[in-house]
C-alpha cells in the first residue's frame, strides 16, 4: 500500500497548501480592507474640509454682496429728494385713479350686458 500512503501524503500536503493560501488570502483581504477604509476616511475628511471651505467662502461672498447692496440702497436713498418722492406718489395716485375708472367702466359694461341677456330670455 505504498501508493495509498503516497496519495495520503500528497493530499495532506495539498490541504496544507490550501490552508496556507486561504490564510494568506485572508490576511491580504484584511490588509486591503483596512487600507481601503483608511483611504475612504481620508477622502471623507478631505471632502468635509473642502465643503467647509466652500461654505465659508460662499458666506463671505453673500455677506459682501449684502453690504454692497445696502451701500447702493443708501446711495439711492440719499439721491431721492422729498419732492421726487411726492411727485412719484402723486403719479401713482393718478394712475390708480385712472385704473379704477377703467375697472368701473368695465364692470358697468358687464352689468349692462347681463341685464340685456336676462331681459332677452
Amino acid at each position: 500500500m505504498p501508493t495509498n500512503d503516497r496519495f495520503g501524503d500528497e493530499t495532506e500536503r495539498l490541504a496544507d497548501d490550501l490552508r496556507t493560501t486561504a490564510d494568506d488570502l485572508t490576511t491580504d483581504l484584511g490588509v486591503t480592507a483596512g487600507d481601503l477604509r483608511d483611504r475612504a476616511e481620508a477622502a471623507a475628511g478631505q471632502l468635509a474640509e473642502r465643503a467647509s471651505g466652500a461654505a465659508a467662502e460662499l458666506a463671505d461672498r453673500a455677506q459682501s454682496a449684502a453690504a454692497d447692496l445696502a451701500d447702493m440702497a443708501k446711495a439711492f436713498a440719499d439721491k431721492i429728494t422729498p419732492e421726487d418722492l411726492q411727485d412719484t406718489l402723486e403719479q401713482v395716485q393718478a394712475n390708480l385713479g385712472h385704473a379704477a375708472q377703467d375697472v368701473m367702466a368695465a364692470v358697468g359694461q358687464i352689468v349692462e350686458a347681463l341685464k340685456k341677456q336676462v331681459g332677452g330670455k
